[in-house]
């Protein structure tokens, strides 16, 4: 940190420095390891693979740079497990800037007033209000409480039995008052972080799937997680806001209520209460409260990374068991396992020394105000109720003052909380204003305006490069227009690596365009483009509308759900209200199956030749039959309901990647055949030469020694004799390889 080790500091520069670092004034080390979360998001280069560093989180493609080199090249658990331990003293120096407990909470304040300023304010407010009131209430029958024990205790040490029932009797209506309202105070504690839970996480989930931001952050790697950040983050966000605001407000009536009685009984004991917990508070602050901080934001994302990572072996656990890859994934797992152990030892180490103190702290103070006031009880100055009131008033606004010890766990949490749900709903935002065609909804539009945040005090850039191509969709009916690409070259969105350039080409009625080309050029990047998911890059693309055409992958996705849900797929669904049920939630989903009858269904699975699919689940309901479909189907069934979707719908274009790569000759003709029945024009990326008979027009890559490309559009004819020399077409070809950039 600084140039002058603590060390050799004196006692007031210690105190000093502590205080300034409780309160968010910058210190020597404060300044320069703070700095790391206050700089704008960068692109920065390790490995040799590109991701963006949002501040200290530096993104799911650098965490799993780091996460696979711990376990690739046969590398023992014992090493990366030491590897992530020797540099856990950085991590803990580094977050000596996020220890900052005012600046958390002004954070933590900023993300609230998403909610609070929102669309469900009315009800948000109240809920707060009945919330605050109850606090308020509580805390002023443990008032009335303190002064009942007094009397009781005072009317024990007299030994006046007619005054000891009487403040038993007053005791017994306290509770009677007591048990209901703390019970009905809890409830509305809970109350408030459900609906505010909900609200947050569908506003995460609007801006997640709005504008295909989903497939952007996959694709450029700026965010570790999102997942985690919705579910667990969210719920550990607002539960922390609830309870530190509530500690907060209960602390100030506490002291209000307290300070008084205090003050009567000794103000010494007043002013020697205040000089402990600035003791205490400096001492934690000083000691723990950086390491605790950064221990706890690298556990969330470690658990996290170690939790994807089993998933991913769950989705492909049959590539893993025909490649018998089973002893290389159970290492990547010990070797995440042992990642996170690193982190949890070290933190349950500094937990241990941050308990130790706080227990001689707290078992302290039942014996000090006692010592404190003992001589004017044996002097006769005050009766006996006198010093057990004085204990307790003394715990209460030593309690309060000692907000931060009592609440570290909570603070710690709140801040990496805080900082994760920040970036998430920054960069969610930045995505949306993009625009660029994708699917969802509009921009981020919470409680009628646009949705500004900011992280660490500076607005979030975007990441994507300068250039961009320039997208609109069709509006004309005209079928000579159904698509027009105008000069349009492509770049990857995160190395910013040229793929091609200059292609002009005009889609119309009648029309079909094989794509070729060798692997890793960028066929699927085309489609890519048309679709809106990728504009990096230049010129102008005119898109058919969104509701006219239909994009098949090499893997179709199979939606959790129904026979019928995975023909209506993807259904149009409008954004559920903030309080919709989940049978509000799920009649939304299945509102696009008025739109087609059993007949119709029937009929296109008829087309793609899965007519007795509802028939071979006739005892699980038949259409309605839910499956894991993914495992239910195989490959080139999946993708024939694939083409069932289509053959529904009707489009005007379908653009194909590879989507008869799994399935036979006879069937690849059938679905052609019925492709040109079903839509006026289609586009076709592939590699098998028995493609070349479905298309009219074939899109050749021609490769550049820059390292970028370009397109020659062919009639299928002169493509056929040029590669074939006019003696036929081969038979066979494999199935594409349906790489990254395609």
């Amino acid at each position: 940190g600084g140039s002058t080790p603590a060390r050799t500091r004196g006692v007031g520069a210690e105190v000093a420095s502590a205080v300034a670092a409780l309160f968010g004034f910058r210190t020597d080390r404060g300044a320069a390891s703070s700095s790391t979360a206050l700089d704008p998001p960068k692109r920065r280069r390790r490995d040799g693979a590109t991701y963006v560093a949002m501040g200290t989180d530096d993104g799911a493609k650098g965490a799993a740079a780091g996460g696979s080199k711990a376990s690739t090249g046969g590398t023992s658990d014992a090493k990366a497990a030491a590897s992530d331990d020797a540099s856990l003293e950085r991590v803990e120096d580094s977050a000596g800037g996020k220890a900052r407990f005012v600046h958390t909470l002004w954070r933590a304040t900023s993300l609230a007033k998403i909610y609070y300023s929102g669309d469900h304010k009315v009800r948000a407010r109240t809920l707060l209000a009945g919330m605050l009131f109850m606090c308020a209430t509580t805390t002023a029958l443990m008032v009335v409480f303190s002064y009942v024990q007094r009397d009781m205790m005072t009317a024990l040490s007299n030994k006046d039995k007619e005054g000891f029932y009487e403040a038993i009797y007053k005791y017994l209506g306290v509770i009677a008052i007591a048990a209901p309202l703390f019970a009905m105070y809890q409830y509305v504690q809970d109350l408030v972080a459900l609906e505010w839970r909900l609200w947050l996480t569908r506003l995460l989930v609007r801006e997640y799937f709005g504008n295909d931001a989903y497939f952007k952050l996959k694709a450029e790697g700026s965010m570790d997680n999102p997942d985690q950040r919705i579910c667990d983050d969210t719920r550990n966000f607002v539960n922390a806001c609830n309870a530190v605001l509530l500690a907060f407000v209960q602390k100030i009536l506490s002291m209000g209520a307290f300070f008084g009685v205090l003050y009567g009984i000794s103000p010494n004991l007043l002013y020697f209460c205040f000089a402990y917990s600035l003791f205490g508070t400096i001492v934690t602050t000083k000691f723990f409260g950086a390491r605790l901080m950064g221990l706890h934001y690298q556990a969330l994302r470690r658990e996290a990374t170690m939790r994807f990572g089993l998933v991913r072996a769950r989705e492909h656990a049959e590539s893993i068991a025909l490649y018998r890859g089973a002893k290389r994934e159970a290492a990547n797992a010990r070797a995440a396992l042992a990642s996170v152990a690193a982190v949890m030892y070290r933190r349950v180490a500094w937990i241990r020394n941050l308990t130790l103190f706080t227990n001689a702290y707290d078992f302290a103070t039942f014996c000090l105000p006692s010592l404190i006031i003992a001589p004017r009880y044996f002097a006769g100055e005050v009766e006996f109720g006198v010093v057990t009131q004085a204990g307790f008033a003394f715990r209460t606004v030593q309690s309060a003052l000692n907000i931060i010890i009592n609440n570290f766990e909570t603070l710690s949490g709140l801040a990496a909380e805080t900082d994760r749900l920040e970036k998430l709903l920054a960069l969610l935002s930045g995505l949306s204003k993009q625009g660029g065609g994708g699917g969802g909804g509009g921009g981020s539009v919470v409680g009628g305006g646009e949705l500004e945040l900011s992280v660490a005090g500076q607005k979030i850039a975007s990441s994507s490069s300068p250039g961009l191509i320039n997208r609109v969709e069709r509006v004309s009916d005209d079928p000579n227009e159904l698509m027009s690409l105008k000069d349009v070259s492509v770049r990857t969105p995160i190395t910013d690596r040229l793929l091609w350039r200059g292609l002009t080409l005009d889609l119309k009625d009648g029309d079909s365009v094989l794509v070729v080309g060798p692997s890793g050029c960028g066929k699927s990047s085309l489609l890519r483009v048309v679709a809106g998911v990728w504009d990096s890059g230049s010129g102008d693309v005119v898109a058919p509308p969104r509701d006219d055409a239909l994009f098949l992958p090499q893997t179709p996705y199979m939606p959790l759900g129904s026979l019928r849900a995975q023909l209506l797929f993807p259904a149009e669904i409008g954004d559920a209200d903030a309080t919709a049920t989940a049978a509000e939630e799920v009649e939304a989903i299945i509102s696009d199956a008025s739109l087609f009858t059993d007949d119709d269904l029937h009929a296109a699975l008829d087309v793609a030749g899965l007519g007795d699919l509802p028939s071979r689940f006739a005892n699980e309901g038949g259409l309605d039959a839910v499956e894991e479909w993914t495992d239910v189907l195989s490959a080139g069934e999946q993708q024939r309901v694939a083409f069932a979707r289509l053959f529904l719908r009707h489009p005007s274009v379908a653009f194909l990647d590879e989507a008869t790569s799994a399935l036979d000759e006879r069937n690849e003709s059938r679905m052609y055949a019925s492709l040109k029945k079903h839509c006026s024009a289609y586009v076709s990326v592939g590699h098998r030469s028995t493609l070349l008979a479905f298309h009219s027009h074939v899109l050749r890559f021609v490769a550049a020694t820059d390292g970028g490309g370009s397109w020659v559009l062919e009639r299928a004819e002169e493509y056929e004799k040029t590669r074939f020399g006019g003696g036929g077409r081969e038979k066979g070809g494999g199935k594409g390889d349906g790489d990254g950039n395609g």
